[in-house]
């Protein structure tokens, strides 16, 4: 254990990051297939959502039927992204102890873990728009404090309030590496969206005419079907990312390594 602990003396982003994408790399058709129902749903809605009309006169606009589709939808999308993040986390711990998780050992640790993802959600949720309101900063402590509380839910089998607990401990003294991973983040997904908006031709100093047509693009078949490609790629990578910090933090401060994490699974 000490050996453990005297290896990684501090939080090293660069592992981090290199830890994430070779587990995507080893398993991106797990990770793929387990994507398959968010993007699906997604792309769902975002087809849906290109038939209302821009600025509708009035209710009577709307199909209703659209409005319950896109209703149905957007609720299986929430529910599978809870299913994904778990699943996920669950083929990343696992290839940590070098092995691969199977698709269907991945999935129902998903479905049996929705609730409980469900309820950390809502907690994270409430917790950070409060910490917003409060002049920003303090949902940003919020949402960082408690960004690993999904993977110790996975991995300890804790309840949602002694997960949000646990990751409040296993962040503290880390938080501001954490943050500068989250930041690293965030740039990649506005660098993602600068290219999106090159390719549709929307800049700054584009007309109205051109931003109308660019519009236009937005709803087209292999535009939605693109954006929803790339959100998902998105969702893997923000989940094996969680899972890749959390085990940073459990070999910092419990000093274990991946066997003593994967054992959950075996």
């Amino acid at each position: 254990m000490a050996v453990a602990q005297a290896s990684v003396p501090y939080f090293d982003m660069g592992r981090v990051v290199k830890r994430t994408f070779s587990v995507i790399g080893r398993n991106a058709v797990t990770f793929f297939l387990l994507a398959l129902v968010p993007g699906l749903a997604l792309f769902t809605i975002s087809w849906i959502a290109r038939s209302f009309p821009d600025r509708p006169a009035g209710f009577g606009q709307f199909s209703l039927t659209a409005i319950a589709w896109f209703v149905v939808t957007m609720i299986v999308y929430l529910f599978s992204l809870f299913i994904l993040q778990a699943a996920v986390i669950h083929g990343t711990v696992a290839d940590l102890n070098g092995k691969r998780a199977p698709l269907l050992n991945c999935l129902m640790t998903g479905l049996s873990n929705l609730v409980p993802l469900f309820l950390i959600a809502l907690l994270v949720g409430i917790g950070t728009m409060l910490g917003l309101i409060l002049f920003v900063v303090p949902g940003i402590i919020v949402m960082v404090a408690w960004s690993v509380a999904v993977p110790a839910r996975i991995v300890e089998h804790t309840g949602a309030f002694d997960s949000v607990s646990r990751s409040r401990d296993l962040t503290s003294g880390y938080r501001w590496s954490i943050l500068g991973l989250f930041g690293a983040y965030f740039l990649l997904q506005l660098a993602i969206g600068m290219v999106y908006g090159v390719f549709i031709g929307v800049t700054m100093m584009t007309s109205a005419d051109g931003l109308s047509a660019a519009v236009g693009v937005t709803k087209s078949l292999p535009y939605i079907a693109a954006s929803s490609l790339v959100q998902m790629i998105n969702a893997v990578i923000a989940s094996a990312g969680i899972a890749s910090i959390y085990y940073e933090l459990r070999v910092l401060k419990d000093g274990i390594g991946p066997e003593a994490l994967a054992a959950v699974f075996d």
